[in-house]
């Protein structure tokens, strides 16, 4: 949530320095008010922001993976004990990792990853927005992101003098990464409020507050999944899978799905020039993000910026 709250506050400035500072009407070369409709017709823009997935589906990339059709596997077949312990070159990696002779440690189901989640990721895309008049229009927009978990999970140290394995000195803990792709495919209305009221008692509408509504579809794909052992190791892909002998066999069948949802966002517009405004703001998308037999739906928090120009 820091890169969250790190994000609104330069877009809570700006909106704020604007409106103090703006002394531009909605004038077109001096001559009087712009007419509503000549501002009308399609506008382009570049989409920038902030994107942060709630953790519904971040299981996903905890170790457990998925047969071919999509189900999570059972601990036995997981991902992660095949990487750990599946044969004879994995067992010998993680003695590696723990500095141990083979036996002197041991994995099990309590050692997987514990509750995964989200980080903050970028966002970007295209805008195109077609505007009946300078207050209303309709709009379709892609944007795309990468949003990845980052989890731990350990291994047991049975050479570790503490009979308490809840210690650290019998456990030791190693990282576990997932990404995936999403594109976000918005479609939806813009509204531009307060202007008349605004002019009406002379004051500017440079900056004005805007709402956006609509309906949207989420294209996601299971992207990669590995591990960390350690300098003396370093990463292991939970997507290659080797057999007793430790040669390649198979390669996972990174999923793919589609959701549907709706959106709300809210902010600020700024005109800058007849022809060019930015949008600064936040968007609450409730999305549907389906992989496999996982499917979720839920809010994903957004923080946007939208420079566009009219064509």
């Amino acid at each position: 949530m820091s890169l969250f709250k790190n994000s609104l506050l330069p877009i809570l400035f700006i909106l704020f320095a604007t409106t103090l500072s703006a002394q531009v009407y909605n004038y077109e070369d001096g001559e009087g008010p712009v007419p509503a409709d000549s501002v009308g017709g399609f506008y382009f823009g570049l989409n920038l922001g902030g994107y942060w997935a709630n953790a519904n589906t971040a299981y996903i990339y905890g170790g457990y993976g998925y047969d071919r059709g999509g189900a999570i596997l059972p601990f036995s077949t997981s991902w992660l004990n095949r990487a750990i312990q599946g044969d004879v070159t994995a067992r010998n990696r993680t003695s590696t990792a723990m500095g141990l002779a083979p036996g002197e440690w041991q994995f099990t189901e309590s050692d997987m990853p514990g509750p995964m989640s989200f980080t903050g990721s970028f966002m970007y895309g295209g805008h195109v927005r077609y505007m009946f008049n300078v207050d209303f229009g309709v709009f379709l927009e892609f944007n795309g992101t990468n949003p990845v978990t980052i989890g731990q999970f350990t291994i047991e140290d049975l050479t570790a003098t503490n009979p308490d394995p809840s210690q650290n000195q019998r456990l030791r803990t190693f990282g576990i990464r997932g990404e995936e792709q999403r594109l976000m495919i918005n479609m939806g209305l813009h509204k531009v409020m307060f202007r008349e009221s605004r002019e009406a008692q002379g004051k500017s509408t440079t900056v004005l507050p805007y709402f956006d509504a609509g309906v949207n579809m989420t294209f996601v794909k299971f992207e990669e999944n590995f591990i960390d052992l350690g300098s003396s190791v370093g990463t292991v892909d939970l997507t290659i899978f080797f057999n007793q002998q430790g040669q390649y066999i198979d390669q996972a069948n990174l999923l793919t799905g589609v959701g549907f949802g709706a959106f709300a966002g809210t902010g600020g517009q700024i005109r800058l020039a007849r022809k060019f405004t930015i949008d600064i703001g936040y968007v609450a998308s409730f999305e549907q993000i389906k992989l496999g037999e996982v499917n979720e739906r839920g809010i994903q928090h957004q923080a946007i910026f939208k420079a566009i120009y009219m064509i």
